[in-house]
C-alpha cells in the first residue's frame, strides 16, 4: 500500500484522509471515495484500499477521507448537525482533490456513503463523475438494519429517546431524523454526466431523473455480503467488482493525464489542554514493518520551563480484532483525544495486516492474532525509543487486550490494561496444533477435550476447571498472574461471559488476593455478554473504567 496520510479541511475541524498517486506522479482523474457509516465502515476499508491501490495503477489518484466526527477526523459522532457536517466534508473532499488536479473528478459512496454523496451533490458539490456502489435505498432502510443488528447479534434493545444504536455506533435522535429524510427516489439523483450505479444482484432498479442526463450506467454485482454483512476477520473483498470499477473509471475519466500536486499536511489540531496549549496529531510508521499509527500529545509548554525528569508515560492503544486503530465504536480516538487533553501523550497502532499497516510480504490481511503481532510490540517500542517499553502503558480489547499480557510477559511496561483478552481462544498458527513459540500469553485446552467439548461442552468444561485446581500452569489465570508478579500493573476487565477464563483455582485465588493488596492486579467483572463492546451498556461500563485506571498510572486528574 503506498497511500500517504494527510490533514485537510478548516484548521478548526481538520479532517484525515489517504492520498493514492499514480508512481508516474501525474494522473487522468481523481477518485474520492466516501465510504460507509458504522460497522460497514470498517468492513470496507480493505476494500476501498485495494480500489484506490487498483486505480492508481491505472492512472488514476484517489483520496480516501474519514467525515467529520468519525475516523481519525477532527470531532464527535454525537456533535449537532451531523448530516450538514458530513456533507460538508465531502465537499472539503472535494476540494482538496480539485486543489491537486485539473483532471475530472470522480465522487464515489459506498452504503450510506452513496446518499451522503448524492446529498452533497444535489447541494452544490460540483463533481464530474459519480459512482454508487451499493447505496442504501434510504436512510430509514440503513437504521432499520442498524437496529436488527443490535437485536439479533447483541440482544440489546434501543434507547427509545429517538436515537438510533448500531454495533459500536449510536446515532442521536436529530442525526436519526436527518438520516432518515435521504432516499435514492429518481428524482433525487443529481445532474451529473455519467453516473455508475452498482447494485447487488435482484435489487431494485432505478431511472435517470426525468429532467437529467440519461448517462445512468446500472450494474448488477455479486459478493457485497461476503464484504459488509461478516465479522471484519470474515470478510472477502469482492475482485470482480474492484476491476468493474476500475475498467469504469478508467474509460470514463479520459484525457491525458496531469500533474498532481501534493503537499501533504502533516499535522492537525485536534483540542486544547487544561492550560490551553494545543493538542495535536499526526501520523507515524514506526519500526522495519512500518506499523501505522496516530500520535496524539500536547504542545510543549510555552513559557520554556525545565521538561528534565521522569519521562512521561505513552499510552499506547492496540488494534482491536481485525478492527484498525481507531478501536470499536472509534473509542481509542476519544479517549486518545481526552487524555491529551490532560497532558498525557497517545498512540493508536495498527498491527501488521490490520488497517493501514500492509508491511511484511504476504502477511494476511484481517487476523487478529497473527505471532507477527508479539514481534512488533518489540519493534514499536524500540522505535519510540522504549526498547523496554518503560514508560508505556498497553491498552488492548479483545486480540489488543491479548497482545497487552504479551506485552506485559516478553518486556517491562509501565502498565497494561486487558479488555475481554481471550487468552484461550483465536490462535491461528496453522493447521499443525503447534503453538507458535513466541506466544507466552496463550492457553488451551487439551486436544482431547477440545474433542470432547464438540458435543459434550459442559462435561468438558467441568473435566478442565477440575484438571486446572492441580495443573494450574494451564490456567488462563497464570499468564495474568505472571505480567503482575512481574512487577507491572494490570487491570483485566471481562464481561460476565468472558469471566469464565479467568475463574481461579484456590491457588491462583490466593495469588490474586496477595497480587491485589500490593496495588498489582486488578480484575473487574462488567455485567453483559458484550466481548467487544460494541453496545451502549458494554462501552459505558467498560471504559470509564479503563480511563480512570490509566489516567491513575499516568498521574492525572480526571477528565472532563
Amino acid at each position: 500500500m503506498t497511500s500517504t496520510p494527510t490533514w485537510f479541511g478548516p484548521p478548526e475541524r481538520p479532517l484525515f484522509g489517504q492520498v493514492h498517486l499514480p508512481a508516474q506522479g501525474t494522473a487522468r482523474g481523481m477518485v474520492v471515495m466516501a465510504p460507509p457509516l458504522g460497522k460497514e465502515g470498517g468492513n470496507a476499508l480493505l476494500a476501498l484500499q485495494t480500489l484506490a491501490e487498483e486505480l492508481a495503477d491505472a492512472g488514476v489518484a484517489t483520496l480516501r477521507f474519514d467525515y467529520a466526527g468519525t475516523g481519525d477526523s477532527a470531532g464527535h459522532l454525537d456533535d449537532p448537525d451531523r448530516l450538514t457536517a458530513w456533507r460538508d466534508s465531502i465537499g472539503q473532499a472535494v476540494a482538496q482533490a480539485r486543489r491537486m488536479t485539473s483532471s475530472p473528478v470522480v465522487l464515489l459512496g459506498m452504503r450510506m456513503g452513496a446518499l451522503l454523496a448524492l446529498d452533497a451533490v444535489r447541494h452544490g458539490v460540483a463533481v464530474d463523475r459519480m459512482v454508487l456502489w451499493d447505496p442504501y435505498a434510504s436512510g430509514r432502510e440503513f437504521l432499520r438494519i442498524e437496529r436488527t443488528l443490535l437485536t439479533t447479534w447483541y440482544g440489546v434493545s434501543q434507547a427509545g429517546d429517538g436515537s438510533v444504536t448500531g454495533p459500536a455506533f449510536r446515532y442521536s435522535p436529530v442525526t436519526t431524523v436527518e438520516l432518515s429524510g435521504l432516499s435514492l427516489d429518481p428524482d433525487h439523483l443529481p445532474c451529473v454526466e455519467d453516473t455508475l450505479v452498482l447494485v447487488r444482484r435482484g435489487g431494485r432498479r432505478i431511472a435517470p431523473p426525468t429532467d437529467g442526463p440519461d448517462a445512468l450506467d446500472w450494474i448488477e454485482i455479486d459478493g457485497q455480503e461476503e464484504l459488509l454483512d461478516v465479522p471484519p476477520q470474515m470478510l472477502t473483498v469482492p475482485a470482480t467488482t474492484l476491476k468493474t470499477l476500475v475498467e469504469w473509471t478508467a474509460a470514463h475519466v479520459g484525457g491525458a493525464a496531469g500533474t498532481v500536486s501534493f503537499a501533504p499536511e502533516e499535522s492537525a489540531r485536534v483540542g486544547s489542554t487544561t492550560d490551553g496549549r494545543p493538542v495535536c496529531e499526526h501520523a507515524v510508521r514506526l519500526g522495519p514493518h512500518a506499523l501505522f499509527g496516530v500520535v496524539t500529545e500536547p504542545a510543549p509548554a510555552a513559557d520554556g520551563r525545565d521538561t528534565t525528569g521522569p519521562p512521561t508515560p505513552t499510552v499506547v492503544f492496540l488494534s482491536a480484532g481485525a478492527l484498525d486503530h481507531t478501536g470499536a465504536g472509534r473509542m481509542w480516538v476519544e479517549m486518545a483525544r481526552r487524555l491529551g487533553r490532560s497532558g498525557v501523550r497517545c498512540l493508536r497502532i495498527d498491527f501488521d495486516g490490520i488497517g493501514e499497516t500492509f508491511g511484511r510480504p504476504g502477511q494476511p490481511r484481517q487476523v487478529p492474532k497473527p505471532p507477527e503481532a508479539i514481534d512488533d510490540l518489540v519493534d514499536m517500542s524500540v522505535a519510540l525509543g522504549d526498547p523496554d517499553a518503560r514508560t508505556l502503558v498497553f491498552v488492548g480489547l479483545s486480540s489488543g487486550g491479548y497482545h497487552g499480557l504479551e506485552a506485559g510477559l516478553l518486556l517491562h511496561p509501565r502498565a497494561v490494561v486487558a479488555v475481554n483478552p481471550g487468552i484461550t481462544v483465536g490462535v491461528p498458527d496453522g493447521d499443525t496444533g503447534v503453538v507458535d513459540r513466541r506466544r507466552r500469553a496463550y492457553r488451551s485446552m487439551p486436544a482431547v477435550l477440545h474433542t470432547l467439548s464438540i458435543r459434550h461442552g459442559r462435561v468438558a468444561t467441568w473435566l478442565w476447571q477440575a484438571v486446572l485446581q492441580v495443573w494450574v500452569s494451564r490456567s488462563a489465570f497464570a499468564p495474568v498472574a505472571g505480567v503482575a508478579r512481574r512487577g507491572v500493573p494490570l487491570l483485566v476487565i471481562v464481561s460476565e461471559d468472558d469471566a469464565h477464563e479467568f475463574e481461579p483455582s484456590v491457588y491462583w485465588s490466593a495469588v490474586r488476593r496477595r497480587l491485589h493488596r500490593r496495588g498489582l492486579l486488578e480484575v473487574e467483572v462488567v455485567p453483559g455478554d458484550d466481548h467487544s463492546l460494541y453496545t451502549m451498556p458494554g462501552q459505558n461500563d467498560a471504559y470509564p473504567l479503563v480511563e480512570r485506571w490509566v489516567r491513575a498510572r499516568c498521574g492525572v486528574a480526571a477528565g472532563d
